[in-house]
């Protein structure tokens, strides 16, 4: 079981239900549902940094449950059940940082930028 959250650049915070159908989109991968943006990859970056994606090497120690999920529009993160209420604090920091959007599905939460147009 994992917890997941999902990341993508938007200049304005989406709503509950919208969020949900980017999700949704994203999930089945489809492209253009949202803007591509550079912070998308150094988000990426920096996640990694603390958190290494999963390999073999790393499975016992990993916090993943998957492989992250990377494009130019999107992060999809799919974290250890066990180790979710961790990695998502520095997660969603991390989002703040580089001015993502981020949702929590399971609870249909939308975590953004308080401004539009801020940037970091």
């Amino acid at each position: 079981m994992s917890f997941d959250l999902t990341f993508w650049y938007q200049k304005s915070v989406p709503t509950s239900e919208e969020a949900a159908q980017v999700y949704d989109q994203l999930t089945d991968g489809l492209t253009g549902v949202v803007e591509e943006s550079p912070e998308i990859e150094d988000f990426h970056q920096a996640v990694v940094s603390v958190f290494p994606d999963l390999t073999e090497e790393n499975m016992n120690e990993s916090p993943w449950a998957s492989p992250l999920y990377v494009t130019s529009e999107c992060v999809i993160a799919a974290i250890s059940w066990s180790r979710s209420s961790e990695v998502s604090s520095v997660l969603l920091d991390l989002a703040s940082r580089y001015g993502l959007t981020a949702y929590d599905p399971q609870d249909q939460v939308v975590y953004g930028i308080a401004e539009e147009g801020s940037s970091c």
